[in-house]
């Protein structure tokens, strides 16, 4: 569920910096030499993004959200569905850092998220791979259940460059394929869940305190298979907004020696 919270932080972030309503709200613009004004403006807009949306975009407020049918696949072994569900926290997300190093295309920023907690009905399924590993045991179920993750602290390292795009307007693009990103869970991950069964056997109790006391392990080996999954997304869909409207829009500097 981690995959969730990156995935719709990381659209988040980038639907805001290419919303043209959310430049006039904030009324601010930025030299790319000053870290401290685009930190500030990376504060304000996600704050207003978590509350307010951005309705131009389509896009709903984010805090608290509705999740509905969202599914990912853990470990490659089970399949997890939340059927009908709600996410929190993305109101107490803030940036701690912005460096940018225009002249070597570089852009870093640390974000923290308090606390996210997801709760609702959800659906687990075992994948092919599991059923064949071991043996036809079906691990299944439906009920409710939820996640707390508290702490998260998230590190994006962007490659950029400048281009001028058919609008004859200068944008700052992204390369996903040098870009990079880290995160870690510095407080706790915990797990909540009803009506998990092995063939007909309930084993819910087993299975969350296996998790709730193997978190740190679990999410250390596994997590970032799963949060890369979120990241390719991330960055495929980010690109659309960074090409949808010019630099003009957020920063004070003539890019014209910096477009290759």
């Amino acid at each position: 569920m981690l995959h969730f919270n990156v995935i719709l932080f990381g659209s988040a972030i980038f639907t805001l910096c290419e919303s043209a309503a959310i430049f006039e709200k904030v009324n601010k613009k930025c030299s790319i030499r000053d870290d401290e004004c685009m930190q500030g403006i990376y504060r304000i807009m996600l704050q207003d993004i978590a509350l307010n949306g951005v309705p131009e975009l389509n896009l709903p407020r984010i805090d608290p959200l509705s999740l509905k049918n969202r599914e990912f696949v853990a470990l490659g072994m089970v399949k997890v569905t939340m059927k009908e569900g709600e996410a929190k926290g993305f109101k107490d997300c803030y940036a701690t850092s912005y460096k940018s190093d225009f002249d070597n295309h570089r852009i870093a920023i640390d974000f923290v998220c308090d606390r996210f907690e997801i709760e609702g009905d959800y659906k687990i399924e075992s994948t092919p791979a599991l059923l064949a590993l071991s043996g036809g045991i079906d691990i299944h179920g439906e009920g409710k259940g939820g996640v707390v993750v508290e702490n998260v602290h998230l590190s994006f390292n962007f490659a950029t460059e400048f281009k001028k795009l058919d609008d004859g307007e200068i944008h700052v693009l992204m390369k996903p394929e040098d870009s990079s990103y880290d995160f870690e869970v510095k407080g706790k991950v915990t797990v909540h869940a009803d009506n998990v069964l092995v063939g007909k056997q309930e084993i819910s109790s087993v299975v969350v305190n296996i998790f709730n006391e193997n978190w740190k392990f679990l999410t250390n080996t596994f997590g970032k298979s799963v949060v890369d999954q979120a990241m390719e997304l991330f960055f495929k869909e980010s690109q659309v907004f960074f090409e949808k409207y010019p630099a003009k829009h957020w920063v004070t500097d003539d890019l014209s020696s910096y477009v290759s």
